[in-house]
């Protein structure tokens, strides 16, 4: 069943229902008050009767005007009256009348009236009894007439009501429908090439629909950045796999061919040694790239990281202290203001730290003998910057790309893989942080910058 003809169903359904509320109280109204006036007109009757015979001299005489008068009363309204003397004989106006309850008998002669289910009773002085029945067959069809008409006229506005929402549904869901069929054909299934881009159109009016164009359109926009992000995921990983198979080929080559070499080497002692040094080497280069690229897979995401608030100047010290037993031939410095040693980041300890040692290395690694290369330690209210500075020049092309993964510059010595620096920006896009690389007139300087930890 489409929404037009369940929102229909509901309405008639609730029309229905208040029809016969309606129809119930308005029957209801009417037949009370027929009989209050059809009770009023039998008590004024009876008034009437007895007014009529209260004046007339001698019993029988008085006797005969009220029976002639209450059968005219009786005719008159369509109902039946009683006449009912002191002795208990009873006169009905015809044939149908019923016999008077004593009871109320007692009552009207105590009380001078009395009344009884349907019948209205008046006591004259000397005891005889007026009896006249309240016309019910007419209060009752009074009532019948009204809820017939009644319910005449609620179906005709039920079946008016009924063809005009019908209109008025398809009316006001025309713009639905416009919507979805434009929907349908925004993204065709299986078009290749489809653009993403598009969005339905907002109607004129600021409604329900335009609201839901504009929810649409929001959806729209996440379910693009959503299949960006995938396509260029996807892409990632297709370029890491093949750079990870070439950089994989190389080591693993060189050790079956050392495995080869060395089961024909037979016991010469010297070519045994350098084999051995080889299988070393390129077992050392396989384990640190496969180490590596654990390592990147975990920070994008998002995953093993052991977050604490900490002060990045004494890791900044006992990270750069270690380098200078590495490196003897270069000098290196360690500057930061005086607020700036007090400031605080949350970050993995060991995660920063390996991004710190990174840093130093590849800029350690290209620093000439003798040269300095400085750590530097920055910031403003909401961040702190870690930038290490050395002598050396890129060009434009390379900075461009010089964290991406197994990037290396054209001066790299052998035995990298250029995982180094990618590392870094995975490490601060996993703190919520990035990197820079900026090329002064004549030194190089890659910085990382983190959030600051909240107070």
């Amino acid at each position: 069943m489409t929404l037009r003809a369940r929102l229909l169903a509901l309405l008639v359904v609730v029309l229905l229902a208040a029809f016969a509320l309606a129809g119930t109280a308005v029957t209801l109204g009417v037949r009370a008050s027929a009989w209050a006036q059809a009770e009023q007109t039998v008590t004024r009757a009876l008034a009437g009767v007895n007014l009529a015979g209260a004046g007339v001299d001698g019993q029988d005489t008085r006797l005969g005007v009220w029976y002639r008068r209450l059968s005219e009363e009786a005719l008159g309204l369509h109902t039946q009256g009683t006449l009912i003397l002191p002795d208990g004989r009873t006169y009905g106006t015809d044939s149908g009348s019923d016999a008077v309850d004593a009871a109320a008998l007692l009552r009207a002669r105590r009380d001078g009236q009395a009344a009884i289910r349907i019948t209205r009773l008046l006591s004259t002085p000397g005891g005889t009894v007026l009896a006249l029945d309240i016309p019910r067959a007419e209060v009752d069809g009074l009532a019948r007439r009204t809820a017939g008409i009644f319910a005449a006229v609620a179906a005709a506005t039920l079946l008016l009501a009924t063809v005009g929402a019908w209109w008025l549904l398809g009316v006001g869901l025309r713009p639905v429908r416009v919507m979805a069929r434009r929907a349908e054909d925004l993204h065709p299934a299986g078009v290749a090439g489809a653009d993403l881009g598009a969005r339905l159109p907002l109607p004129g009016p600021h409604d329900e629909v335009r609201s839901l164009a504009e929810s649409l359109n929001r959806l729209l926009a996440r379910l693009e950045d959503s299949v960006s992000r995938l396509r260029t995921e996807e892409a990632r990983t297709r370029a890491f796999a093949a750079d990870a198979s070439h950089e994989l080929r190389t080591p693993l080559a060189a050790i079956a061919g050392s495995l080869e070499v060395l089961e024909r080497a037979g016991d010469d002692p010297d070519v045994r040694g350098r084999l051995h040094a080889t299988l070393r080497r390129e077992t050392r280069r396989a384990t640190r790239l496969v180490e590596d690229l654990l390592t990147l897979t975990r920070l994008d995401a998002g995953a093993g990281l052991r977050l604490e608030v900490l002060e990045p100047w004494p890791l900044l010290l006992e990270t750069t202290e270690a380098a200078r037993h590495l490196a003897p031939h270069l000098t290196l410095e360690v500057q930061a203001a005086p607020d700036m040693r007090r400031a605080r980041v949350t970050a993995d300890r060991t995660r920063l730290e390996g991004a710190v040692w990174n840093l130093l290395r590849n800029a350690m690694t290209a620093t000439p003998a003798g040269s300095t290369v400085q750590v530097t330690l920055d910031g403003d209210p909401s961040a702190v910057r870690i930038a290490v500075r050395n002598p050396a020049r890129l060009s434009d092309e390379f900075r461009a790309r010089m964290f991406d993964r197994f990037a290396r510059g054209p001066d790299a010595p052998p035995g990298g893989v250029g995982l180094g620096l990618a590392i870094v920006q995975a490490t601060a896009r996993a703190h919520g942080g990035d990197v820079a690389v900026t090329q002064h007139p004549d030194d190089l300087e890659v910085s990382v910058t983190l959030p600051r930890a909240s107070a």
